[in-house]
């Protein structure tokens, strides 16, 4: 739909051919174009408007804008950001949405009356230094479309980037779009373009010398949800949008360069401004190359500070499946919600317990917590497969109904996501929910095949991965139980990779049924059936070659006092006790058992 808009031009001063009335023209649902066409033509007869008042809101049914246009901007210089916004304004795209994202400007009140003529929304943001990253991520999470654009005060897009761009994210919806920026030359600033002539500017421009990505990036809201925005640690300028890229495509998204050319962008000439020129910045510059260069993670941002936009899917998605324990689920889900890294949902599908487990967890008031209940017991595969088929987020953190979190697991995970791994995995910590008594697991170092068939695999509880992957290994309904173990079997025979976290990351309950009765027969022969289905895969000499390769996969090192920080974890009703813990610590140079007993609370 588009907007209601009203120009208001006072004609009398400039020409004779009209009485001395202000005379007032309203249009309605005109594109940017159209608008642009009329303006121009006042312009031409020396006309000048007194007021023009674009309206925020759509005519017609509410409609998300097609286009999210995102502009950060700190003390730039005000003459070329008129000129970009103009030049936004006059696309052959109706209803944009423009965001100005102000990071700390000492002219604000300036920016703001811009903003206001020119119908934009203005986002404005205290800070004492510059961040790009900070400010595209302040103005993505105040747009209403699920495409957005990026882009700079200084950069202004021929009239049909727009319309290019957003069918190319129609076609390419998991990638970055990229338009190859031209430099204009000296004598081509703001006050030079007071009208586009795009031939001409494409004639004097150039290409900038390095094959750079400063000039715009565009892409869906989902892909930046994935990421979970502009590394934030990256201030000043430089990097952060060939860092946002390299992420991309390190997640599976495509980067495509725009070949239209009917898309061109322009860098408005302006003298060269002094950031990064103190040592102060320099230092801070390097530090942005530095992450840029070594740093191969793909989420960031992983604070509680970190504000992500309210329409997007949360990074991760917690599923819990249960029955029948609603004490152990609200110690489980009092722990998910105490996590440092806070963009996330919870999802528990309850399998037909006797009584509703809603009202147990209303208390709770997070509107982030979804529960599911499913009429009769269907099974716990079936539980965790539907669980996950619901999940919004880009990575499912299995969490088990008896386990718990510790608060830091989201945060040691996806910040340990790199490279090609679907996911991440880490250390646990069994505790006897009687004598509370603490074991120590770090787990191994390699996720494959021949750990997973000789015992050496990770806590299934305790496993981060992409949501995709879970759409293609499905948890095997027929199981009775332990259909994870035989999950975890044909994710590694498919050589999907996960990396070990290096931390611990759960509390793993030790109940009585863990070693006797109905629930453990059915794990044990669902082990053994998985096993076998494996083994008969390989020859004799293979699998010989699988148990040494197992007997080589080394113990991660975790420090000894994560442990000590775990035990303040322990449910409430052990946190008094005093508890033992059994480990395994190097002495004299080698592994010994030992024990210690330590105080929880």
């Amino acid at each position: 739909m588009r907007r209601q808009v009203i120009v208001e031009w006072n004609l009398s001063l400039h020409t004779r051919n009209f009485n001395s009335q202000p005379w007032i023209l309203q249009l309605t649902r005109p594109s940017q174009r159209e608008l642009s066409t009329v303006r121009n033509r006042f312009d031409r007869q020396g006309c000048r408007p007194n007021r023009m008042d674009i309206s925020s809101k759509f005519s017609g049914s509410a409609s998300e804008p097609p286009l999210s246009v995102v502009i950060g901007i700190r003390n730039w210089g005000l003459d070329r950001l008129k000129v970009a916004l103009r030049s936004h304004l006059e696309s052959d795209t109706p209803d944009l949405e423009i965001i100005i994202s102000d990071y700390g400007s000492a002219n604000c009140d300036d920016v703001s009356k811009i903003a206001q003529k020119f119908g934009c929304k203005y986002i404005y943001s205290r800070a004492d230094v510059w961040s790009r990253s900070s400010a595209l991520n302040a103005g993505i999470a105040e747009a209403s479309s699920n495409n957005i654009l990026t882009t700079d005060a200084d950069i202004i897009f021929s009239p049909k980037s727009h319309d290019v761009l957003i069918h190319n994210l129609q076609r390419m919806p998991d990638s970055v779009q990229i338009i190859q920026c031209r430099d204009l030359p000296e004598g081509f600033g703001s006050e030079s373009l007071s009208h586009f002539d795009w031939n001409h500017l494409f004639k004097v421009s150039a290409i900038r010398p390095r094959w750079g990505m400063g000039g715009s990036a565009t892409f869906r809201k989902a892909l930046f949800s994935r990421l979970h925005g502009f590394d934030e640690r990256m201030t000043v300028w430089g990097g952060e949008d060939n860092d946002f890229v390299q992420r991309a495509r390190r997640s599976g998204a495509i980067l495509n360069w725009v070949e239209n050319p009917e898309a061109q962008i322009y860098h408005i000439w302006h003298p060269p401004d002094s950031r990064g020129a103190s040592p102060a910045e320099a230092k801070i510059v390097e530090n942005n190359k530095k992450l840029l260069d070594q740093d191969f993670t793909v989420v960031r941002n992983l604070s509680r500070s970190f504000r992500r936009s309210r329409s997007s899917d949360p990074t991760a998605s917690i599923v819990i499946a249960t029955r029948n324990r609603p004490e152990l689920l609200r110690e489980c889900v009092r722990s998910c919600l105490e996590q440092t890294f806070q963009d996330f949902e919870i999802i528990v599908v309850d399998d037909g317990s006797n009584e509703a487990l809603r009202p147990r967890l209303d208390d709770f008031g997070d509107e982030r917590l979804r529960v599911i209940r499913l009429e009769e017991s269907r099974g716990i595969a079936y539980a965790r497969n539907h669980a996950n088929r619901l999940a919004r987020g880009e990575y499912i953190a299995i969490q088990d109904d008896e386990d718990l979190m510790l608060p830091q697991r989201l945060e040691h995970q996806l910040g340990a996501i790199a490279h090609d791994f679907a996911g991440t995995y880490g250390g646990w910590i069994a505790f006897d929910d009687q004598s509370g008594a603490l074991t120590p697991n770090p787990g191994w170092k390699a996720f494959d095949l021949p750990s997973m068939m000789f015992g050496r695999g990770p806590a299934h509880g305790g496993i981060l991965i992409r949501r995709r992957t879970l759409d293609h290994y499905r948890y095997n309904e027929t199981f009775q139980a332990n259909s994870s173990f035989d999950l975890l079997n044909r994710i590694a025979r498919g050589s999907v990779r996960l990396a070990h976290c290096g931390h611990y990351v759960i509390l793993r309950r030790l109940r009585p049924y863990d070693h006797a009765g109905p629930d453990n027969l059915a794990q044990k022969s669902t082990s053994t059936i998985s096993k076998a289905m494996a083994r008969a895969a390989v020859s004799a000499d293979l699998e010989q070659q699988y148990r040494k390769a197992a007997r080589a996969n080394p113990k991660i090192q975790i420090a000894f006092s994560e442990v000590m920080d775990a035990s303040q974890h322990l449910p409430r009703h052990l946190l008094s006790q005093r508890v033992q813990l059994e480990f395994e610590a190097p002495a004299c140079g080698r592994w010994d058992n030992g024990c210690v007993e330590v105080h929880a609370g």
